[in-house]
């Protein structure tokens, strides 16, 4: 460089040198960082100090858990996303409070400030903190933030505590604003914090198992600071169409409308001109994929998440969104970046698709989907159950067959969609049901995985998208819509959700966690002839050469229990009532009753599944069912036993017969029965239903047949779990008075053969567990005293996640 241009050069940096710092030379010796807020951080102090262009300036706040403690049950998560806010700064004085305002309480009604008033008024915001005015400059205010943003805003503390881990705080002088991850940018601020928690207590297991030392850990939270976003047209929902969103009451709506509304939560997509659907999407949807995670998982990933490209473009919304690998260096916390993340722990878990959402409109900021690192490992285990594991490229096709499909499912629900547990009866319709493998068994009595896993989205997922996200001129936005829900009705596309799948009491036979099939019937028949067919070939190829025995017991558990989503779904036929989210006008039937026949039907399959033949586990099996399984198995994936260190085959038996038992007299199952027969006396009744399980389970007096001592002891297994479900019954507070009324009776007439049989001559064991059975009756119908039998075993967990 010329001297000249050196010496200039010079100059200008030493004029800035000499320029006084901001606010007063408050922030001297600050770094500052550029963009939406800017902000200053002290290496020497830990702070942060945060200008506001203005008092009363409002943002959105949104937060995250940047790190996890790896650990399901707790669930405190890598990328999990927290609560959004619209957060404002008021000058009060030398302070400037941050206030939270409440947006679940509004009136639209904009040309009436008073109304707006009355209501804003009625309820409280949340004054959250009061920071330290440090210096104001031409409007503009500086304040000290530390404490805004060290804090615990994921409720790590809390969490802890209801999860019965011990009693953590967050230890400030460990705590800190984590300089390296805080940055900005000119349309969001991005604070990274990292946060110890300490107890001074006694840690719990989990933490203790999980990290270094129970009585302190360190995790990072995160915080963006976003401006407040126009132009949104919020998206009414639809009870037919399954969006998660926002509700809130509007106080100035007519008296003839719910005061309650809702919102969908979706991505703003907008063309280059909304009035021509031809023309380009000016801002498309774009999701990045964590290259952490591992092949060949990490391309079955990304080819799962690719499937939404399709069903935009099949929705008509062409290059509306689109997948890319995360750029090397940005932060997945960055507010601009929707993820798709990898989450590993310490156990199966749940794979989760969240997004943080404008509180005032539904607009989705970011979308944030982590996947379970065991999930596929879950999978395998089915697998090999099933077919072996010799076939590395077989089992490999399996498992990433299941992971494309779960990239899709977490995906979707980050693009705004709820669960549809009904799509399922109209063939693999939506990637938002969950799906089991589909799994046969062909003409030659093999087992049959060719079809596993659907290879794409479904035409409901077209649908919901093109109702969800179809950009229409404003006049025409609302005959639009109503429109592509006529067409789907007519199509047949249904939805219903967790509301109507996950609850015991659930009366849908169509709508279940993990079925693959037009009805019920149809698919526990299908599950039984396969679980057969798997538990009779079942053997030592369902672990690699080299690999110890003791991991068969994990394998095998996926194969005896396979038919128990049947189970839950064939149960639902009693007493059960089909139904859909209907609207006035759209012709469509708010209920109907299953028909009797179909009812007793289900009943009849539910009984045959207590047969001796269905609850044994072959000698082939039980000989290689060694100890110490957990050695190399965690415990909850294993069957529980009573009699260590052998493998409890009867006590695995009583796991599968209370869990038939159980559902087929689940207690709000057992109140409709009893209400149906009212209604129509051609209807299976609760007396007829106990009765059925009784001859199935051939209680003395109902079969005089004798049987080999292998298949009687089956039978004393699964006449306890029916006895023990009709005293749950009788005694159960919350049940009818009628279903009380009707497990009083059964048990007196249960309790009379009993004591007969007891009584009798017949072999020793049998004489005793009837014995039994006799003096639990007595005890509840003559003193109202409750039996404590020994419970069923817990089985191990059916999901492909979480805990049983």
């Amino acid at each position: 460089m010329p001297k000249r241009l050196a010496f200039l050069s010079f100059l200008v940096a030493a004029s800035a040198a000499a320029q006084p710092a901001p606010f007063g030379g408050k922030t001297a010796g600050y770094e500052r960082l550029d963009g939406f807020l800017p902000v200053y951080t002290d290496a020497r102090t830990g702070k942060l100090l945060l200008e506001l262009p203005a008092d009363s300036m409002r943002a959105l706040l949104t937060t995250a858990l940047a790190t996890g403690l790896g650990s399901n049950p707790v669930g405190l998560d890598r990328g999990a996303s927290g609560d959004s806010y619209v957060v404002r700064f008021d000058r009060n004085g030398e302070r400037v409070l941050v206030v939270l305002e409440n947006w679940n309480y509004r009136s639209s009604d904009t040309a009436n400030a008073a109304h707006q008033r009355s209501v804003a008024e009625a309820f409280p915001s949340s004054t959250i903190a009061s920071l330290p005015l440090l210096g104001t400059e031409g409007g503009r205010l500086l304040v000290d933030a530390t404490d805004l943003f060290v804090r615990d805003w994921m409720d790590v503390s809390r969490t802890l505590e209801r999860t019965q881990q011990g009693s953590y705080s967050v230890a400030r002088d460990r705590s800190g604003i984590n300089r390296a991850l805080t940055r900005n940018f000119p349309t969001n601020t991005e604070v990274d914090v990292a946060l110890t928690f300490a107890t001074g207590g006694r840690p719990g297991g989990i933490v203790s198992a999980v990290v270094p030392d129970g009585s302190a850990f360190t995790l990072r939270e995160h915080v963006s600071l976003l401006p407040l976003r126009t132009g949104y047209r919020p998206r009414e929902s639809d009870p037919r169409v399954g969006y998660f969103g926002i509700s809130f009451r509007d106080y100035a709506q007519p008296i003839q409308r719910p005061l309650v509304q809702e919102w969908i939560a979706r991505h703003r997509l907008e063309r280059v001109n909304p009035n021509d659907p031809n023309s380009p999407i000016k801002n498309p949807i774009v999701y990045y994929v964590d290259p952490g995670i591992p092949e060949p998982i990490r391309t079955a990933t990304m080819q799962g998440v690719k499937w939404w490209e399709q069903v935009f473009a099949q929705a008509g919304l062409a290059g509306g969104f689109r997948v890319e690998w995360l750029p090397a260096g940005v932060d997945p916390m960055d507010a601009r970046y929707n993820v798709v993340q990898w989450e590993n722990r310490n156990e199966r878990g749940w794979s989760v698709g969240g997004s943080i959402v404008d509180p005032r409109t539904g607009e989705i900021l970011k979308g944030m989907a982590r996947l379970d690192s065991h999930r596929a490992r879950t999978d395998y285990n089915l697998y090999a159950g099933l077919k072996g594991a010799d076939a590395a490229a077989a089992d490999t096709a399996f498992v990433l067959a299941r992971v494309r499909q779960v990239s899709a499912h977490e995906t979707g629900h980050t693009l705004g969609l709820s669960h549809n547990y009904i799509a399922s009866t109209y063939e693999r319709a939506s990637v938002m049901d969950y799906p089991p493998p589909r799994v046969t068994v062909d003409g030659r009595g093999d087992i049959d995985i060719s079809a596993a896993y659907a290879p794409g989205p479904g035409p409901y997922d077209v649908w919901a998208i093109r109702w969800g996200y179809g950009i229409f001129p404003p006049a025409q936005e609302q005959d639009s819509l109503r429109a592509i829900v006529a067409e789907g009705l007519r199509k047949g596309y249904l939805y219903l959700s967790d509301i109507d799948a996950r609850p015991d009491y659930a009366s849908d036979p169509r709508t279940v966690l993990w079925d693959d099939a037009a009805t019920a019937e149809e698919f526990f028949r299908r599950e039984q002839a396969v679980r057969r067919v798997a538990m009779a070939r079942f053997g030592e190829r369902a672990v690699r050469p080299g690999d110890p025995l003791a991991l068969l017991q994990e394998r095998f558990a996926p194969v005896y229990f396979m038919h128990r989503f049947a189970i839950n779904a064939l149960s639902r036929a009693l007493g059960g009532m089909e139904y859909a989210n209907a609207v006035r006008g759209d012709a469509q039937q708010a209920t109907r009753p299953i028909d009797a026949a179909r009812q007793r039907a289900a009943l009849g399959m539910l009984a045959a599944a207590l047969a001796p033949s269905e609850l044994n586990i072959p000698d082939t099996v039980r000989t290689l069912l060694g100890p110490n399984a957990n050695a190399v198995t965690p415990d909850v994936e294993l069957f529980r036993t009573r009699t260590r260190p052998t493998f409890d085959a009867l006590g695995a038996a009583r796991t599968l017969a209370q869990m038939i038992v159980d559902a087929t007299l689940q207690r709000e199952r057992a109140a409709r029965l009893v209400q149906q027969r009212v209604f129509d006396p051609r209807q299976l009744s609760l007396a007829e239903t106990i009765d059925a399980l009784a001859r199935a389970v051939r209680w003395p007096g109902t079969s005089a047949e004798s049987e080999p001592e292998r298949d009687a002891a089956l039978r004393r297994v699964a006449q306890r779990a029916l006895f023990d479900r009709l005293l749950t019954l009788a005694s159960d507070s919350d049940a009818s008075p009628e279903v009380r009324a009707m497990a009083d009776l059964k048990i007196a007439a249960l309790g009379a053969s009993a004591r007969r049989a007891a009584d009798g001559v017949g072999p020793v064991e049998s004489r005793a567990h009837f014995l039994q059975l006799a003096g639990d009756a007595d005890r509840w119908l003559t003193r109202r005293e409750v039996p404590h039998p020994s419970p069923a075993l817990v089985a191990p967990p059916g999901d492909p996640f979480g805990e049983p």
